[in-house]
C-alpha cells in the first residue's frame, strides 16, 4: 500500500511538472516569436524615394491647326491624349476658379478626360470637327477658325472645355497659388457672309515662366496639365456642335523623357550619311533607366584614334605632342561634351536634344550674334568642317529618373550637382567616368534658372589645385561668345559672367559641381544658367552652345596647347607662379597656394597604407583604387618595403597629368573663411571624411623603381582566426563593422555590445570575413545579457517648399546603407532620428531619439522641452561648414570607435552653447589650433564649444549631435556617431575567462598571386579581457522575458528529472 501510494505520488508530481513545463515552453516560444534574435529577419523596409514614376504622356502626334475645318460624321469621336499620371497627388489636373480653390481641397482630382456632353443626333444637326491645335502653357495664343455656312449662329454658341464652361477656366495666380487669375480661354464669334468666324484666345496658363518655385511651386506641377482637352461649342437651338482638341504643351520644343528618347532615335535614323551618328548607353540610373550618350563624329576611326592614341599620349607624353603641334605635324581631334545635370531645369534637356538633331541632320548651321563691340553678324558653321577637328558628345541628362518625375534631385533625394566628386550615386559615377574617358576640351552643363542668364567662369576663391591661369582666359572668351549668341537669338537683352559681375558667392572651389569638376581635368567647364522655363530660354541656351562651339572652332591649336601644358605641369611637377597669382583673397591681394610650412604645395607622393590597422578603414582605402581609376588618376602599389612604408601600400605618384585632382581629393582642404559668401560645401578630403589614412610625402624619387600595378583583390581584414577562441570582438572603427553586425543580426546570430565594438561567436566572425573588411580580436570570456536585435529607425524627410517634394533625410539613407530598417512612422520604429526642423513636441519622448544637425537643434531649442538647452550659431551662419579637431569622451559607449583626439564635421554652423543639467558632454571642439578646412567666418570663437551631448527626455534616451555626420553620404567616418546611438549603451557582461589555446591559422588571400606564390596577410591576434560596465543611458535591446521563462523551465526540468530518478531507485 505504501509503495503504491509513493508510485501514485511520483506520477502525479511528474504530470504536474510536465504540464507546467509545457505551458512555460509555449509561452517562451510565443515570446521568442517576437523578440528572438535567431528569428528569420523580416525584409528590410525601404527608404521612401523622392522620385515617383508617372505614366508618361501620350506621344501621339497631333494635327497642326488647319484654316478650313473638316465636318465630322456622327460616328466620329475626338482623339484624346492621356494626361500624364500625377507626379504629385496634391496637384489638380485641371484649374478651378479662385472660389473653388479657397473652399475645396487643392488636392482634389478633376477628370481631364471627361466625355463631351452627348445628345441625340437629329437629321438637321450639324456636327463639325475642327483640326487639333497646340497651345503652349507659357505663351499667349490666338487660333482663328472658319465654319462654313454657319454665320447665323454667331453669338449663340455656348463653349465648354473638358465639359466645363470656359468662364470657369482661369489662369494661375502665383501670389496665392490658385487658379483665380485672368480667363484662360475666351471665344469671339462673328458672321462673315454665310460663314462663322471663331477666334479662340488663350492666355498663359501659368504665366511666361514655368520654372518658378516661389511663392507657389509650378515647376514641379506644370507637366500634370499636359494633354489633349476637348473644346465643344453648342448652339442655342442645338442645331450645331463644334468640337476641337486643344493639345496643351509647356512650350514648342518640350519633350517628356520618352519623347526625348524617341526624338534622338529619329535624329539618328535621319542623320546625314557623311558622318557617324550613334547613341550609346553609358550606364543605369538608380531606378534602372538607361543613361544615353549621343556621339557625332566624322567616322569611327576618328573616335578610335582619339581614345586609343591622342588621349593616351596627351596624358603621358604631352611634351612630344606639344613639339608635334608646334611644327604642324600633330593630327588630332578634340571632344566637346554638352551635358545636363538637373533634370527639372527644362529646357536644358530639350536644348541638348535639339542640338543633337541639328548636328546629325544639317550640313550648315547659321545663327545671328554680335561681336565684342555689339555689331551684329551672322555666323555659319559647316558641320563637315567642324568634324575635322571635333567629336561632339551629347549627355542628354545624367538623371533620367529625375526627368521622368520632374525633380532636380536623384531618386534618393541627393543633388547630383553636389555629388560629382563624392560619387555616392551611380549617376555621378557614370558622368565622372564619361568625362575621364573622353577628356573633352570643353563641357557645357546646361542649367536654370538665373534671370540674368549666367555663364561661368566663376568668382573667387578658386581651388588652388587648378592650373587656373591656363583655363581662365579661354573660359572668359568662350563665355562672351556664348552670351552674345544667346542674347541675339532670344528676348533677353543681357548675360552675366560671375567672374566679372557677381562679386563672391558663385565660386569654383568645390568639385561637386559638374562644370567645376571638369576644370580639375584641364577642361573648360561652363555652368550655363538659362533664365526661364519657356521657348525663349530654349533659344537662348541652344544658341549659347552654338556660340561656344564657334569660339572653339576659331583656334583649336590654342586649345590643344592649353590642354597639353595643363598635363605637362603635373607630369613635370611644375608649380607655375602664374597659377598662384590667380588665387586672391577678398581684398584682391594674391594669396597663392598655402604650403603649410613645406617648400611646395604639391607633395611628391601620397601613401595609402594597406596593412592591417584597427584604426584604418581598410574598405574605404581599398575603394580608392576604383575611384582613382574612374577619375583618371594613376594609382600604383609599392612592391617592397621602403622605410616605414610597406609592400602593398597604395601610392599616388604626383608626377602625373591629373595631380591637381589627386591632391584635391587627398589633401586636407582650404580654409576660405575670410570670404563673405560661398555657394555650397568646400570639403572633399576623402581620408578624413571616409576614415582611412593617407600620408603626403615630400621626398622626390623616394619610390623610383619600386612601384607596380595594383594587385589587391579586396580590402585588408583580420586574416588569422583562432577557432579555439569562443568569441571575437569586432572593432567598431569602420562602417564595414556596422554592416557586418547588422548582417549577423539578420541571420539570427547573437551579437553583444561592448565599449569598443561588438562580440560575436568565432564561427560567425569567420563567416563575416568573407564579405566584410573587419578587424577582430579573440575573446576568452563569455558575454551574457541581452543581444542586439534588428532595429527600426524612423527619420522624417526634409520638406523643401521650393522643391515641391519631400527629400529623405541623409541620415536615413546612411542608416539604410549600414543595414538598419527604415520605417515610415514613429509608431513602427525603435529609434527616432530628427535631422530636419519639421517636427513638433508630440514626437519627442515617444522613443529613444537622436537629434542631428543645426536645423533640428534649433527646432529642439525653440520647442522649449529641454530646460537649459541652448543651440547657438552665428548670424547668417546656418550653412557654415568646417572640419575641426575635437576632444571626445572615448570611455562612453556612444563614442565607441572614436579616439579622444578625433574630428568633428558640420555644414550647418551650430554648436551647443548650454547643455541641460542632467546631460553628459560627449564631444567638444578642441581648445586651440582646431580649424582644419571649410568656410566658417568667425570660427576662431569656437574653441571648447560643445558639439555632442546625451541624456534622457521622458525616460527615453536623447542624443544630440551638432554636426552633420551623414552629409550627402560622403562623411562615412562620422556615420558611427549615429549607429552608436541607435544601438544604445546596454553593454554585455563578461564572465568565466578560459585559458588561451593554441592558434589555428586560417589563410585569407588579399592579393593576386605572383610568381606562383600567394601573398598572405598575417596577423596574430592578442587576446583581450574586455572590461565593461552596465549603463542605463540608451535603450535596452532584446527582452528579459525570454531569459526568465527559460530559467523557470530549467528548474522544472531539473525537479522532474530528480523525481523520476528517485522513483526509479525506489522501484
Amino acid at each position: 500500500m505504501k509503495g503504491s501510494y509513493k508510485k501514485r505520488l511520483y506520477t502525479q508530481v511528474l504530470s504536474v511538472s510536465a504540464a507546467v513545463l509545457l505551458a512555460v515552453l509555449v509561452q517562451g516560444n510565443a515570446a521568442a516569436d517576437t523578440v528572438s534574435p535567431a528569428e528569420t529577419p523580416q525584409e528590410t523596409s525601404k527608404v521612401s524615394t523622392v522620385v515617383e514614376q508617372p505614366t508618361p504622356a501620350s506621344s501621339e502626334k497631333v494635327v497642326e491647326n488647319a484654316t478650313i475645318p473638316q465636318t465630322g460624321s456622327p460616328e466620329q469621336t475626338s482623339k484624346t491624349e492621356a494626361a500624364p499620371e500625377k507626379a504629385d497627388s496634391t496637384v489638380p489636373t485641371l484649374p478651378a476658379t479662385g472660389a473653388e480653390e479657397k473652399t475645396a481641397d487643392a488636392a482634389e482630382k478633376v477628370d481631364t478626360s471627361a466625355k463631351a456632353e452627348m445628345r441625340a443626333a437629329g437629321s438637321e444637326e450639324n456636327k463639325v470637327q475642327l483640326a487639333d491645335s497646340k497651345v503652349y502653357m507659357s505663351e499667349k495664343a490666338v487660333i482663328e477658325e472658319t465654319i462654313q455656312e454657319q454665320g447665323a449662329q454667331a453669338g449663340k454658341i455656348t463653349w465648354k472645355l473638358d465639359n466645363k464652361p470656359i468662364s470657369e477656366w482661369k489662369t494661375w495666380k502665383m501670389a496665392d497659388g490658385t487658379f483665380s487669375g485672368d480667363p484662360f480661354v475666351t471665344v469671339e464669334e462673328k458672321a462673315d457672309g454665310n460663314d462663322l468666324k471663331v477666334s479662340l484666345k488663350f492666355n498663359e496658363l501659368f504665366g511666361q515662366d514655368l520654372s518658378l518655385r516661389t511663392p507657389n511651386n509650378i515647376r514641379r506641377t506644370y507637366r500634370n496639365f499636359m494633354g489633349t482637352h476637348e473644346l465643344v461649342g453648342t448652339s442655342e437651338d442645338l442645331g450645331l456642335t463644334i468640337r476641337k482638341n486643344i493639345v496643351l504643351r509647356p512650350y514648342e520644343d518640350f519633350h517628356t523623357h520618352d519623347e526625348m528618347l524617341a526624338a534622338i532615335e529619329k535624329s539618328r535614323q535621319d542623320a546625314k550619311t557623311d558622318r557617324l551618328v550613334k547613341i550609346e548607353t553609358t550606364g543605369k540610373s538608380a531606378q534602372g533607366r538607361d543613361v544615353k550618350l549621343g556621339i557625332i563624329s566624322s567616322d569611327q576611326k576618328s573616335i578610335d584614334d582619339y581614345l586609343n592614341t591622342t588621349n593616351r599620349l596627351a596624358l603621358t607624353k604631352p611634351a612630344e605632342m606639344l613639339a608635334a603641334l608646334k611644327n604642324g605635324t600633330l593630327d588630332y581631334k578634340l571632344p566637346v561634351l554638352i551635358n545636363n545635370t538637373h533634370a527639372d531645369e527644362q529646357p536644358a534637356i530639350d536644348i541638348i536634344t535639339g542640338l543633337f538633331n541639328t548636328f546629325a541632320t544639317k550640313d550648315q548651321i547659321s545663327f545671328q550674334t554680335t561681336d565684342a563691340n555689339g555689331n551684329a553678324k551672322t555666323v555659319t558653321l559647316s558641320v563637315k568642317e567642324l568634324l575635322k577637328k571635333f567629336i561632339f558628345l551629347f549627355d542628354f541628362t545624367e538623371n533620367p529618373d529625375g526627368d521622368v518625375a520632374n525633380t532636380r534631385a536623384l531618386a534618393n533625394g541627393i543633388d547630383p550637382n553636389r555629388d560629382t566628386s563624392y560619387q555616392a550615386n551611380p549617376e555621378t559615377r557614370i558622368v565622372a567616368g564619361l568625362i575621364n574617358k573622353w577628356n573633352p576640351i570643353a563641357l557645357y552643363d546646361i542649367h536654370g534658372f538665373v534671370k540674368d542668364f549666367l555663364i561661368e567662369p566663376a568668382t573667387p576663391p578658386h581651388d588652388p589645385n587648378f592650373e587656373y591661369d591656363l583655363l581662365s582666359k579661354n573660359m572668359l572668351e568662350n563665355a562672351h561668345h556664348m552670351g552674345r549668341a544667346g542674347v541675339a537669338n532670344s528676348k533677353y537683352d543681357h548675360y552675366i559672367i560671375p567672374k566679372l559681375d557677381w562679386g563672391d558667392g558663385w565660386d569654383d572651389s568645390f568639385s561637386g559641381y559638374t562644370g567645376v569638376y571638369a576644370m580639375y581635368h584641364g577642361i573648360l567647364g561652363h555652368t550655363v544658367e538659362i533664365p526661364e522655363g519657356n521657348q525663349e530660354s530654349y533659344k537662348a541656351g541652344y544658341h549659347a552652345v552654338l556660340g561656344g562651339i564657334s569660339y572653339l572652332s576659331q583656334d583649336p591649336d590654342k586649345l590643344m596647347e592649353m590642354r597639353l601644358n595643363f598635363y605637362l605641369r603635373g607630369i613635370n611637377k611644375v608649380e607655375d607662379p602664374k597659377a598662384e597669382n590667380e588665387l586672391v583673397g577678398p581684398d584682391g591681394k594674391v594669396v597663392g597656394r598655402v604650403k603649410n610650412g613645406q617648400k611646395k604645395f604639391f607633395p611628391d607622393y601620397y601613401v595609402i597604407p594597406m596593412g592591417l590597422d584597427k584604426d584604418n578603414d581598410s574598405q574605404q582605402a581599398f575603394n580608392m583604387i576604383e575611384y582613382f581609376k574612374r577619375n583618371g588618376v594613376v594609382i600604383q602599389e609599392l612592391k617592397e618595403d621602403v622605410g616605414n612604408y610597406k609592400k602593398g601600400d597604395l601610392i599616388v605618384d604626383m608626377a602625373q597629368a591629373k595631380r591637381g585632382y589627386a591632391n584635391h581629393i587627398l589633401y586636407k582642404g582650404s580654409n576660405e573663411s575670410a570670404w563673405a559668401a560661398m555657394y555650397a560645401e568646400l570639403l572633399v578630403n576623402f581620408p578624413d571624411m571616409r576614415g582611412f589614412k593617407a600620408e603626403a610625402v615630400f621626398k622626390d624619387k623616394l619610390f623610383d623603381g619600386k612601384l607596380g600595378e595594383v594587385t589587391a583583390l579586396r580590402a585588408t581584414r583580420t586574416s588569422e582566426v583562432n577557432h579555439k577562441a569562443p568569441y571575437y570582438v569586432i572593432a567598431n572603427t569602420s562602417d564595414s563593422a556596422v554592416k557586418a553586425v547588422n548582417q549577423a543580426i539578420r541571420e539570427g546570430k547573437k551579437v553583444y555590445l561592448t565599449e569598443d565594438g561588438y562580440i560575436v561567436d568565432t564561427p560567425t566572425f569567420a563567416n563575416l570575413l568573407n564579405n566584410y573588411a573587419i578587424y577582430g580580436d579573440a575573446l576568452y570570456k563569455v558575454p551574457t545579457g541581452q543581444p542586439l536585435k534588428a532595429l527600426k529607425v524612423y527619420a522624417p524627410p526634409h520638406q523643401y517648399y521650393w522643391a515641391g517634394v519631400d527629400s529623405p533625410a541623409h541620415t536615413a539613407l546612411a542608416l539604410k546603407n549600414l543595414g538598419f530598417d527604415i520605417v515610415d512612422t514613429p509608431e513602427e520604429a525603435d529609434v527616432i532620428v530628427l535631422e530636419s526642423n519639421k517636427f513638433d513636441k508630440s514626437i519627442l519622448g515617444l522613443k529613444p531619439t537622436i537629434v542631428v544637425g543645426g536645423s533640428a537643434m534649433q527646432r529642439l531649442e525653440k520647442l522649449g522641452v529641454l530646460d537649459g538647452f541652448d543651440a547657438e550659431r552665428f548670424s547668417g551662419g546656418s550653412d557654415f561648414e568646417g572640419l575641426m579637431k575635437a576632444i571626445v569622451d572615448d570611455k562612453d559607449p556612444l563614442t565607441s570607435g572614436y579616439k579622444k583626439n578625433d574630428l568633428f564635421y558640420s555644414n550647418s554652423g551650430n554648436w551647443i552653447a548650454k547643455a541641460p543639467a542632467n546631460f553628459k558632454t560627449l564631444a567638444s571642439i578642441a581648445g586651440s589650433d582646431y580649424y582644419i578646412a571649410g568656410w566658417w567666418p568667425g570660427n576662431e570663437k569656437l574653441a571648447n564649444k560643445i558639439v555632442a551631448i546625451s541624456g534622457s527626455y521622458k525616460e527615453h534616451p536623447l542624443f544630440v549631435y551638432a554636426g552633420n555626420p551623414t552629409n550627402r553620404l560622403h562623411t562615412i567616418h562620422f556615420y558611427r556617431w549615429i549607429s552608436n546611438a541607435v544601438f544604445g549603451s546596454q553593454l554585455a557582461e563578461l564572465k568565466d575567462p578560459v585559458q588561451e589555446p593554441s592558434v589555428e591559422i586560417v589563410e585569407i588571400v588579399n592579393q593576386k598571386p605572383q610568381a606562383g606564390q600567394a601573398t598572405i596577410t598575417t596577423y596574430k591576434p592578442t587576446p583581450q579581457l574586455v572590461s565593461v560596465t552596465q549603463q542605463d543611458q540608451l535603450p535596452e535591446t532584446g527582452s528579459k522575458e525570454n531569459t526568465a521563462l527559460f530559467a523557470v523551465a530549467s528548474v522544472l526540468i531539473a525537479t522532474s528529472s530528480g523525481l523520476f530518478l528517485l522513483k526509479k531507485k525506489e522501484e
